[in-house]
């Protein structure tokens, strides 16, 4: 091949190659960011339900019927309006109605017979009771005080305002350990020590004098968390008497029976229920 012709086709092949290879300014150029938009998480509904009781009743150890009480609400279930107690013979005996920040007791017969009147704080918590009879006439007090939300003291007053009672309520990781009883002069009169399960179920309930004896207590049993047995002891701890729960399968209670040492049954109450939904967001 001659040199000329050698020449040309290098040149050929360079100009070839040129063409062919991107440009790297102009490719570079072309490329359009990715537009990265950010997805809004919409929060989780949750939808718990919700049992409250309608019906009590309550039944003698040999399974005649006593007395039961009906249990009134307003449209979505939310609030307890009234509790109307009554006899076997569907004879009404007394009646309690919820008012907002109120408490009524009435006779058989429809007439006042006492009320409270309850003030609450934003979150709901009991701030104090007022107690009057139907002329109007104060009767008691009763003033609570809250930390974290849990109750920490209840004080009870007579109807000149003078102190009664104090009861200090202390808690351990969130759970009520100790219940104190206290005379108006501050000293303990009695108290209470509360024990729980590795779940957080309470399991004893034991209560001691000043002197720090026991003098009862009560121990719980549960099954899948639900409770069904209640144990009331002596001091010496001999069994006095027991209760056992029946439930349904959310835990409700369908029938609480009561029970001396012996297993005879003295008091047998039936519960019915409604329910409603409470539905809350998860962000």
């Amino acid at each position: 091949m001659k040199l000329s012709s050698l020449i040309f086709v290098l040149v050929a092949l360079v100009f070839i190659g040129c063409a062919s290879s991107p440009n790297v300014s102009e490719s570079t150029t072309d490329i359009v960011p990715a537009v990265v938009e950010e997805v809004k998480k919409e929060p989780v509904k949750i939808v718990t339900t919700v049992y409250y009781p309608v019906k009590v009743v309550s039944y003698f150890g040999d399974g005649v019927k006593d007395e039961y009480t009906v249990k009134s609400y307003n449209e979505d279930g939310s609030v307890l309006l009234k509790e109307e107690l009554f006899n076997s013979e569907d004879v009404i005996q007394q009646s309690v109605v919820y008012e907002s920040g109120k408490k009524s007791l009435y006779s058989a017969a429809g007439a006042l017979v006492s009320y409270e009147l309850i003030s609450v704080d934003a979150d709901g918590n009991v701030l104090k009771k007022e107690k009057y009879d139907n002329k109007d006439v104060l009767l008691s007090i009763s003033e609570y005080q809250y930390e974290n939300g849990m109750k920490t003291v209840w004080k009870v007053f007579n109807e000149s305002k003078s102190l009664l009672s104090t009861t200090k309520y202390i808690y351990t990781d969130n759970n009520l350990t100790r219940i104190d009883s206290l005379s108006p002069g501050g000293e303990i009169e009695e108290y209470f020590e509360l024990g729980y399960d590795s779940n957080g179920l309470l399991v004893d309930n034991i209560h001691y004098n000043a002197e720090g004896k026991v003098q009862d207590s009560r121990s719980f049993e549960y099954k899948d968390s639900f409770l069904v047995m209640e144990l009331i002891k002596r001091k010496n701890g001999s069994v006095l008497r027991k209760i056992m729960y029946l439930n349904d399968q959310f835990g409700n209670p369908l029938e609480t029976v009561f029970m001396d040492a012996g297993d005879n049954v003295q008091e047998r109450l039936t519960t019915d229920y409604e329910s409603r939904e409470e539905i809350s967001y998860e962000e």
